[in-house]
């Protein structure tokens, strides 16, 4: 095998595809697959990746070894390093691989060093720290999306412009969080906060889904358009009062429609992401003092479709232009905006008082379009003679029941009841009668049952010695223990509540 005739070192924090593009590009070689048959070795491209990353193998440094005649096994160790990288990739975050599949360049650090800085490649940069200057992934001349060649380290493949005679962007705001974080990605032993990359990873998916409340996680970044424009922006959401006060005076105009649910479903996305974070940040925490109504500079934010998966999609909301997504609620994000429990939420949803999305199998990430609430909530009167109940109503626990049980009843006409179009679905109207003759009808489901003993001192908010206490008054009866756990006969338990009651 011939050495090559221009035969680099790589750089402290050049990508290992970078080194390959710039040894190829030397070398008058500059596609990637060329390269990589020059040095006669197949592909070995990082796994679970889209687009094209390198995996530093053994069999590839030793093909350069051999056409570079010099060793590189200490260069190979760095590289093998940095790929594996801990916080690199998690499951317990937005973003799990920080890896990005396509190209991103500073043309002004490209133009003065000739290499590809690594962390240019990860999900979470948006800068480059040293011009100021948000990552391209595109031409700034012709705008076409940049592919991996020997060419980004000249110019424009496409226009043929060199990156040094081309007008650049402006300079951009870089958060102290992410100088901070570039600066950790470059030192070799540093160790990188998992939950500040949480936070910034679901910052991330916030700014590219700025008026949902369902964000799922995704394996890799897609490669989309101005994702540098989308991480400049969480960084602000985390770090920025302003922009959050801005943030959240849009979400009462782009979800207008849920204004009869109350304020918290229509802000519902900046409180969730304020509630998910797992650090205290100046944005989100500040913002809340700041008020809809405080001054705050108009700002556009956009929605990426990108960002929805598959499981998600609808061909009727793609039609509309996606904006139906916005109105999207699962089970879980409704229990966490209305403050239910799960088990209240899905007895809200339960049967088919609301019409659930398709691909859905499990039932908290069953998928409702609020929307549906208006006609239903309109449609209900407020029964003569009523009166007014919220979930916290101790009577729900005591009869085993929940409040969304009640509500989809009532949705379902099952139970003569109304909601309050002040506050939505966060009470229902009653009448007392048929209050205590709906919650004795729940209790008695519990009749033939073996009730858990945490079911029992929950529904009477008190210890399991008073339980224990009442079976020796023979108040209420020992059930057979099961795996050694003592069990309380329904039937005993509902006389108990319902003499409970009378006695009242």
């Amino acid at each position: 095998m011939k050495r090559f005739a221009l035969r680099p070192e790589p750089h402290p924090d050049e990508s290992f595809n970078g080194f390959l593009l710039r040894v190829g590009k030397l070398n008058c070689v500059f596609k990637p697959a060329e390269i990589l048959c020059c040095l006669g070795t197949e592909t070995m491209a990082a796994s679970g990746n889209s687009g094209w990353l390198e995996a530093p193998s053994r069999e590839i440094f030793r093909a350069l070894e051999l056409r570079l005649e010099r060793p590189l096994e200490h260069h190979r160790v760095r590289f093998k390093a940095r790929d594996q990288l801990p916080w690199l990739r998690s499951e317990h975050r937005m973003i799990s691989d920080l890896r990005l599949g396509f190209p991103r360049i500073c043309p002004d650090c490209v133009s003065e060093q000739g290499f590809l800085d690594w962390r240019w490649g990860m999900a979470v940069t948006a800068h480059c720290p040293k011009h100021k200057r948000l990552l391209v992934e595109h031409c700034p001349g012709c705008h076409k999306k940049l592919n991996w060649g020997g060419s980004l380290l000249i110019g424009c493949p496409y226009c043929e412009k060199n990156w040094d005679d081309m007008e650049l962007s402006r300079a951009s705001e870089v958060t102290e969080t992410e100088r901070q974080l570039w600066d950790e990605m470059g030192a070799e032993l540093t160790e990188v906060d998992a939950s500040r990359l949480r936070d910034i990873c679901l910052a991330i998916s916030f700014a590219m889904r700025p008026f949902d409340v369902i964000h799922e996680p995704v394996k890799h970044c897609p490669s989309i358009s101005g994702h540098s424009e989308f991480v400049r922006r969480a960084y602000l959401l985390l770090e920025r009062p302003d922009l959050n006060a801005s943030w959240r005076k849009q979400c009462h105009q782009r979800r207008r429609e849920l204004r009869f649910l109350g304020t918290d479903f229509v802000e519902a996305p900046c409180n969730l992401f304020n509630a998910h974070l797992e650090q205290n940040w100046r944005g989100p925490c500040e913002e809340a003092r700041l008020g809809t109504e405080a001054p705050t500079p108009k700002q556009n934010f956009p929605e990426v479709t990108e960002y929805i998966s598959q499981s998600r999609r609808d061909r009727s909301l793609e039609s509309e232009g996606s904006s139906g997504y916005r109105y999207q609620v699962t089970v879980q994000s409704f229990a966490e905006i209305t403050g239910m429990s799960i088990d209240s939420a899905q007895d809200f949803f339960r049967g088919k008082a609301l019409i659930a999305h398709k691909n859905v199998r499990f039932s908290r990430s069953r998928r409702f379009d609020l929307r549906q609430l208006s006609s239903i909530i309109h449609a209900l009167p407020i029964p003569e003679d009523s009166i007014e109940i919220f979930p916290d109503n101790p009577a729900f626990k005591k009869y085993l029941t929940t409040f969304g049980e009640l509500a989809n009843q009532v949705m379902r006409c099952w139970a003569p009841g109304g909601f309050s179009k002040a506050r939505g679905i966060r009470s229902v109207f009653l009448n007392q009668r048929n209050f205590e003759k709906w919650l004795t009808n729940r209790l008695l489901r519990h009749e033939k049952k073996e009730l858990k003993l945490e079911q029992v001192t929950e529904a009477l908010n008190c210890s399991t010695q008073d339980v224990r206490n009442l079976v020796k008054a023979d108040v209420l009866k020992w059930a057979k223990s099961q795996n050694g756990q003592p069990r309380v006969r329904g039937r005993s338990f509902c006389e108990h509540v319902m003499l409970s009651a009378q006695a009242r």
